[in-house]
């Protein structure tokens, strides 16, 4: 629940704001080290868009072409002094023949038109011997691959079209679906006639499948140049069914499909038709449809700004837009001037909720200080409060005297506010800050649950003015709220804690020894990392205590810690070989939820080792053998990761390591999909065959960290930018 939503109720403060999703349930096998040509050919020219299969590592010199129709396609460059490619294809690595030049081509005369013949050839040997490798393919790793190989052809895959839309809707494999699917889409606009069953796909029981055909409906109409009107009928009613399809898919119930539609419904509608379909969608759609969209809207950012200023002018979609813009923050404050506007007219909640937009936008809004101090001479406390907190996040210039006023006023909650957000508008005027600090401090132990959470706030939100002996010693009354019988204040002080970093070290480790403190100290203690290298001896004795969710808890916080943990190494390996650990509420338990059992503390310790790095080698035995087990896959995995983290240049490893790592990108544990994206990605081109996976992720996992890693994986494995 987004903390400001929920400070004043209003339709969207009982609707939680977070959107959770697992990620994909499928993996990705090991594919061929083959390159592809990129396109030479200019736009409309299909068979020149790919052409045959390389040797990997068989270098060519680079020069200059015309622009490929499909970036996405693009691996590598031929020059004109090269060779034919097709005289270089090869059957290397079980990829298909080689696509050997006829006795015509090779006594055709050299030029341009003899290098387009050599390609063309060169592409269809390519799909053909793809196409057989898929028909011979026995299990699903062998499918997934050859359709893989066949996506890397982009338009060149043209003739397997059919057998790519077979696979699409006549499988039962999750993973050949949506691989199938993902690789109509790099074909292009020559996969027009894909469009009617690519909609019929978005009905599909899997949302992974429903997401690529999604981005394949938009990869399509965004590679094809015709205007609508010019369209034959029967393309422009397909184009018209996939437009409504893609619209509907705007409110699914899966993240990964509305991001995907809203990047795809663009590619069909220009800005001045999207910006009143979106008006209309806030409109007309039920609370619980819109909330999930707004999310999504605010998770992609600037670009859907214009679209949601368009929804503050109409009052059917106005309060839901204002929510968007709050998402977004900072990325909003081109939408400053129209939700000042807006806190003078309508409805009290939505005059609320644009006070909080700006307030969430933060000092770029502070243009609206004027039209946020009115709120102050407002009757009603909600505007009021609304008023005094966003007047604090902005900043604003030449509102002391209305907040000064407010500071004094009878309502505690309105004066501590008031009283806070003068002390953020003078950060150096050190009197002003006593003042607010006195005040929240006494807020903290208010019989009001809403002073005790805004006051905890707001001392976190001072951080920076406040001296460090001071705010260590507030830190410790902060810390008793963790176990604070509300949880929305419990929250607070968690979220306080974090913001105040360094100086709360002491305070939380001195927490470990009370028992009703203990769990969630630990665990900030995990969230702040490398900061809390001064608490590792506690958490080492934690690590050997009676309480087995508690060990496993503590030992991913000394993961967390990283090579400053290193003391802790024996006591870990300990744990990796404890058998006496009862089973605990997977419920209760945070990270991988296994921990506080015996595996699940298992897979905790040896994630610290890994984390640990080079300095736990004294775990690589122990390790070695874990990785090689078949009996606990997860642990496998996870030993697989460590062993690379702490012996990163040892090549041994790898061969063990990427197929488990790729499965491990379908985990729905957050950690283990980032870690293993990020070690991936250290492994560099020899784990590309993980690359769609990690595209995947990249764009549409539901959360923000794992996305970050896989798109800063995908480089690394291609050998492109990013790369080692």
């Amino acid at each position: 629940m987004s903390r400001v939503v929920a400070a004043w109720p209003s339709r969207a403060s009982q609707i939680p704001v977070s959107v959770g999703g697992s990620a994909p349930a499928v993996e990705i096998p090991a594919t061929s080290g083959v390159r592809f040509l990129l396109p030479t050919g200019a736009r409309g020219t299909a068979w020149l868009a790919a052409a045959g299969l390389l040797l990997a590592g068989c270098g060519q010199t680079k020069a200059p072409a015309p622009p490929p129709r499909r970036p996405s396609a693009t691996a590598a460059q031929s020059s004109p002094q090269s060779p034919p490619p097709a005289a270089q294809a090869t059957a290397a690595q079980g990829n298909g023949p080689a696509a050997t030049p006829s006795a015509a081509a090779d006594s055709a005369p050299s030029g341009p038109e003899a290098e387009v013949s050599a390609v063309k050839q060169a592409a269809s040997a390519a799909v053909e011997g793809l196409l057989a490798r898929f028909a011979a393919a026995t299990d699903e790793d062998g499918r997934v691959a050859a359709i893989d190989d066949l996506a890397k052809l982009g338009a060149a895959a043209k003739p397997a079209l059919k057998t790519l839309l077979e696979a699409v809707t006549g499988t039962s494999s999750v993973r050949v679906r949506w691989h199938a699917a993902r690789a109509i889409g790099r074909i292009g606009q020559e996969a027009v006639g894909a469009v009617p069953a690519l909609v019929k796909a978005l009905s599909d029981s899997d949302p992974i499948v429903v997401t690529q055909s999604v981005v394949a409906l938009g990869e399509i109409r965004r590679d094809d140049p015709r205007h609508d009107a010019d369209l034959p009928a029967a393309e422009a009613a397909s184009f018209a069914q996939a437009r409504a399809a893609l619209l509907a898919a705007c409110g699914h119930g899966d993240a990964r499909v509305r991001r995907a539609a809203l990047r795809s419904v663009k590619s069909f509608v220009g800005e001045d038709e999207l910006g009143p379909l979106v008006v209309k969608f806030l409109s007309d759609s039920d609370p619980a449809v819109i909330m999930p969209s707004l999310h999504t809207l605010a998770d992609i950012g600037e670009p859907v700004v214009p679209l949601l200023l368009k929804a503050l002018e109409d009052p059917k979609s106005r309060y839901w837009a204002s929510v968007a813009l709050m998402e977004m923050g900072p990325k909003a404050a081109s939408a400053t001037e129209p939700l000042a506007a807006l806190l003078a007219t309508g409805e009290i909640d939505e005059r609320m909720q644009a006070g909080l937009a700006l307030a969430s936008i933060g000092e770029p809004a502070a243009a609206a200080a004027d039209e946020l101090a009115t709120l102050l001479e407002s009757p009603e406390g909600a505007l009021r409060f609304t008023g005094a907190y966003a007047l604090g996040r902005v900043r604003g210039p030449g509102a002391d005297a209305a907040l000064e006023k407010a500071s004094a006023d009878a309502d505690p909650f309105l004066a501590t506010i008031a009283t806070w957000a003068r002390a953020r508008i003078h950060p150096d005027d050190r009197a002003l800050v006593d003042q607010a600090l006195d005040r929240l401090t006494a807020g903290l132990t208010s019989d009001r649950p809403n002073l005790r959470a805004a006051a905890v706030r707001s001392i976190a939100d001072l951080r920076g003015s406040i001296p460090d002996d001071r705010e260590a010693a507030v830190a410790t009354d902060v810390v008793k709220l963790l176990a604070d019988g509300t949880p929305d204040v419990a929250r607070a002080a968690a979220e306080a804690l974090l913001q105040m970093g360094p100086t709360a070290i002491d305070a939380l480790e001195g927490a470990l020894a009370e028992p009703a403190l203990q769990m969630p100290a630990v665990q900030l203690l995990s969230a702040l990392g490398k900061l809390s290298k001064p608490a590792v001896d506690s958490l080492t004795t934690t690590l050997t205590g009676s309480d087995p969710l508690l060990r496993g808890e503590a030992a991913v916080a000394l993961g967390a810690v990283g090579a400053d943990a290193a003391e802790a190494v024996p006591e870990l390996l300990e744990l990796v070989s404890a058998t006496d650990d009862t089973p605990a509420d997977p419920g209760a338990a945070s990270g991988m939820e296994l921990v506080g059992s015996t595996a699940g503390n298992r897979l905790a310790a040896v994630f610290a080792l890994g984390k640990i790095g080079p300095a736990a080698g004294k775990a690589v035995e122990r390790l070695t053998a874990l990785a090689a087990t078949d009996s606990d896959d997860m642990l496998a995995t996870m030993a697989s990761w460590a062993l690379l983290r702490i012996e990163p240049g040892n090549p041994a490893h790898y061969e063990a390591a990427i197929p488990r790592l790729r499965k491990a990108l379908r985990s729905d544990r957050e950690m283990v999909r980032v870690e293993a994206a990020r070690a991936l990605g250290e492994i560099g081109h020899p784990a590309s065959s993980a690359i769609a996976m990690l595209e995947l992720l990249a764009n549409d996992d539901p959360s923000a960290t794992v996305r970050a890693a896989a798109a800063e994986a995908v480089p690394k494995l291609k050998g492109g930018p990013g790369a080692h």
